[in-house]
């Protein structure tokens, strides 16, 4: 079948839910959060059939789930790894918060679910932005119940704020928070470096430099990003829109995601198509001939810009 040459995936992620159990100062999409839009979670349906016919067109190695908080629909969450794991995924991937329910039984249960839905790379959110509003404890109890199980490889995720030298109070915490997992010897990842977005604009934006555009800056050339041209993720999100970067290419509810995948050609959608042909100068010359207003001023990179471009070309 017809396979678009942009296209090199080995990997598939799953925004489970935008339904979560904190409220993070750092996060991203808190505009999306705990809404009462009858689309809760992605379909599991849908979800297994994208891993199984994905996985018969590119060579995929890795299948993640993650949020909003994920285990609200541990059902589903199963599911999908179950598929990846009957198709030959190797890496399958789970990050969590830990905190899904109060009933320990439950937790203990879900887990068992996990380990029996063939996840085998977890990662737990622990930081000064999770336990400000998760109760520690709680988080313990499901580290405790997954070390336990012996069927995972488990790593404490965190959020550092610039990154993980920078001396701020929010990293001093974080550090605080892992040293109380200790007696559970369980390694801790990299993490993330947060990037101001949401919440994080809101809250953070004092310990980073100010806005500045760089208008030499291309596609691609930003931190957790790839060239449109040259894309090896694809992102499924609760309603079921196939996204790249920012961009949604296609919704599995209204077409097949081999139709979606063969499809895909970036010069053909006019955001894409200016930041990869001239950058962040021809995005603004695009903002311009459509009367889009624009404020640089508030643009941290050329990626800032593309996303405001878009949102105000889609509204």
């Amino acid at each position: 079948m017809k396979i678009s040459p942009y296209l090199k995936i080995n990997r598939i992620e799953f925004m489970v839910t935008y339904q979560c159990s904190g409220h993070c100062k750092h996060c991203s999409v808190v505009d999306r959060l705990n809404r009462s839009d009858k689309i809760k979670h992605i379909s599991e349906q849908s979800a297994v059939a994208v891993v199984k016919e994905l996985s018969e067109i590119f060579p995929i190695s890795s299948v993640m789930t993650f949020g909003g908080e994920p285990l609200l629909y541990a059902d589903v969450v199963c599911a999908i790894h179950e598929a990846a794991s009957r198709c030959g995924i190797g890496a399958r991937q789970l990050i969590t918060n830990g905190y899904f329910t109060k009933d320990y039984e439950k937790c203990r249960q879900t887990v068992t679910s996990l380990s029996e839905a063939g996840i085998n790379d977890l990662l737990i959110s622990v930081d000064a932005f999770h336990q400000e509003t998760i109760p520690i404890e709680a988080v313990r109890n499901f580290a405790r119940y997954t070390k336990e199980a012996g069927t995972f490889n488990i790593k404490l995720h965190p959020a550092w704020v610039v990154n993980e030298q920078n001396d701020n109070p929010y990293n001093s915490e974080t550090r605080g928070i892992i040293e109380a997992f200790s007696d559970f010897v369980i390694p801790v990842s990299t993490g993330n470096n947060i990037f101001l977005a949401g919440n994080a604009t809101k809250y953070l934006a004092r310990f980073y430099d100010k806005p500045r555009l760089n208008l030499s800056d291309s596609c691609g050339s930003m931190p957790y990003t790839e060239p449109l041209t040259n894309i090896t993720s694809l992102s499924i999100v609760p309603n079921g829109d196939v996204m790249i970067c920012g961009f949604a290419i296609g919704n599995i509810h209204e077409q097949s995601i081999q139709e979606i995948v063969a499809k895909y050609d970036p010069y053909e959608n006019e955001c894409m198509n200016a930041v990869l042909t001239g950058g962040a100068s021809a995005l603004l010359e695009l903002s311009k001939q459509r009367g889009i207003s624009v404020d640089c001023s508030q643009c941290y990179s050329v990626c800032n810009l593309c996303h405001k471009i878009n949102t105000a070309l889609l509204n």
